[in-house]
């Protein structure tokens, strides 16, 4: 639950080591918040955790996280880079945007990045429900073969969007997708 009346007035975080998870919508609101030290130990971040944190460009996700939340950057719309440790078993990160570790899944495009067309990598099989939820500056992406599931609301509202080709080895598109 939301901790802090004003979440407007916090600009940096400090996750003190033994803190193993961030819940849902923790930080959902913390407009200005432009710093956070994730520490070493911490598990899982809730979903929309970060929502809404406009002022954000970055952040880096220790080896420890085995678990992250839906959408958990929701509305993040300065955060241009996601930086996952090498070593982490679940997740890793390529030029800024969230995969699964063997990058069979693609998390989460980041909102800053200034990019007006992006290519999945081959060997991405999934796109991850609100993957581009709200992108307004990409014009096209190019889904590879191999593609069988693009998720929930993954391209809704983005309001650049102008091409998008779907590939026949897509099998599964789901609600608002």
């Amino acid at each position: 639950q939301p901790w802090y009346s004003n979440r407007s007035d916090i600009t940096s975080v400090v996750i003190e080591p033994g803190v193993t998870s961030i819940g849902s919508l923790a930080f959902y609101e913390c407009s200005n918040l432009t710093s956070i030290t994730i520490p070493s130990g911490l598990t899982s971040i809730g979903e929309q955790a970060f929502g809404n944190c406009t002022g954000l460009t970055s952040i880096t996700i220790p080896s420890s996280v085995t678990s992250i939340g839906v959408n958990v950057f929701y509305n993040c719309t300065g955060l241009t880079d996601i930086t996952v440790d090498s070593n982490n078993s679940s997740f890793c990160s390529e030029s800024g945007v969230l995969f699964n570790k063997d990058k069979t899944t693609l998390i989460y495009y980041p909102l800053g990045k200034n990019d007006s067309s992006y290519t999945i990598p081959d060997g991405v099989t999934v796109i991850e429900q609100y993957a581009f939820y709200c992108n307004s500056k990409l014009t096209s992406v190019t889904i590879p073969s191999g593609v069988s599931s693009i998720g929930e609301m993954a391209f809704r509202e983005c309001s650049g969007l102008t091409s998008v080709i779907v590939p026949s080895s897509v099998t599964s598109i789901e609600y608002n997708a």
